[in-house]
């Protein structure tokens, strides 16, 4: 299994459990703080939106958890 996001990076992953750090998909910055949520089996969730600092961009982070 694997979890795949948009709008964020990975820092760890066990199981349905993600620690993650914002990214901004438009100039690519990425938050100094990280934030976890599970991720339903075989399915995706919204995890949070965000206005990125540099850029102004807005965005949701999106988690995807699939069978490799």
């Amino acid at each position: 299994m694997a979890i795949e996001m948009t709008g964020g990076k990975i820092v760890n992953e066990r199981g349905t459990v993600v620690t993650f750090r914002q990214r901004c998909e438009s100039c690519g910055f990425v938050h100094d703080w990280n934030k976890t949520t599970i991720v339903p089996a075989y399915g995706s969730r919204k995890v949070r939106a965000f206005t990125c600092p540099e850029c102004g961009n807005y965005q949701e982070v999106e988690a995807f958890h699939f069978k490799k």
